[in-house]
């Protein structure tokens, strides 16, 4: 009982740091000069070189490698909740001390993200075994299946990245909103979590560091986490951090899922009860990324606008003199 809430404490702390780092990369994001996703590597390069942003990506790893810890000693059931409440905690401070506003139908939205994490949490079993390949030819001999897992999570960030930078320039463009972002960003993270997963698999499985290295999942781990990682910096420089972070947490989650089904083999529960659970969160998430607005709200353009017009007809027209007046 003893051990369970330690690792219980471990997880909430791990969880914690992780998203302190996305506070830290947000501050980072702030004072850079305008990042563009059709500029990857000058994003990379201005990363790279931010001391802050640096600070931000060992906060980052440190938090995810005791998070890979706390969870793999404790079951997913009760995991997923104590993500979830790491989760509440940072859009509360996003809300109270970074002056960040959520509409009704948002807060409904992380609301329904927010239960769809614990549903899929709750949902899982002990059932079955998964396996990894542990070795890159072995991957390659059947190719399809990594491109139809990578193909999604690379299109839609790619498209994020170009169609968000289109649309943040002209007078009546409208910002592309924190939800497209997050979704570009969460599943490419979620991959490179599944790369994770492979690692620790083949590891277990073989016992050998070299084995893992023969394998492909740390050069998924490295390429999909760096382009998640650029495209985190842009939506924290473009967007509110709670929307970002709640749409990245739950999209990698889903795709770590999705992506573990078929790397890994690992079926989803059988059992009625299980399976309706799961179900039920994919639902909820699907709908609670229909509800969320695509774009940001523009807000209302100030008065002063309405009082440069008359100014200028005044100086502009020309002035007639007045006619003199009449006898008394």
């Amino acid at each position: 009982m003893g051990s369970d809430l330690g690792y219980a404490a471990l997880a909430l702390i791990a969880t914690t740091v992780y998203y302190i780092a996305f506070l830290v990369f947000r501050a980072s994001a702030r004072r850079m000069e305008p990042l563009r996703g059709s500029r990857p590597f000058r994003v990379a390069r201005l990363m790279l070189t931010d001391p802050l942003w640096l600070g931000g990506g060992l906060l980052l790893f440190l938090g995810l490698g005791y998070e890979v810890v706390a969870f793999s000693a404790m079951p997913l059931a009760v995991a997923q909740p104590i993500f979830a409440v790491a989760l509440v905690m940072l859009v509360a401070y996003a809300v109270a001390f970074l002056d960040e506003r959520l509409s009704v139908r948002e807060w409904t939205s992380v609301a329904l993200f927010v239960l769809a994490t614990m549903l899929i949490g709750l949902s899982a079993t002990e059932d079955g075994e998964v396996h990894a390949d542990a070795t890159l030819t072995g991957t390659l001999v059947r190719p399809w299946t990594m491109i139809a897992i990578c193909a999604p999570a690379v299109v839609v960030a790619a498209l994020v990245w170009l169609v968000g930078d289109r649309r943040a320039s002209g007078r009546h463009a409208r910002k592309l909103a924190g939800v497209a972002y997050g979704i570009g960003a969460g599943a490419c993270a979620g991959l490179a979590e599944a790369g994770i997963r492979g690692i620790s698999i083949v590891y277990r499985e073989t016992g050998s560091v070299q084995a893992v290295m023969e394998s492909v999942y740390p050069y998924l781990t490295i390429g999909l986490a760096a382009i998640a990682l650029g495209q985190l910096q842009v939506a924290l420089q473009r967007c509110r951090v709670a929307i970002v972070a709640v749409v990245l947490t739950v999209i990698g989650r889903s795709y770590l899922i999705l992506a573990s089904s078929v790397m890994f083999g690992e079926d989803w529960p059988r059992d009625t009860g299980p399976f309706l659970l799961r179900a039920g969160g994919f639902v909820l998430a699907l709908i609670a990324l229909v509800l969320f607005p695509r774009y940001e709200e523009q807000a209302p353009e100030p008065a002063v606008r309405n009082t440069v017009r008359p100014a200028l007809e005044a100086r502009t027209l020309p002035r007639w003199p007045s006619s003199p007046a009449g006898p008394s």
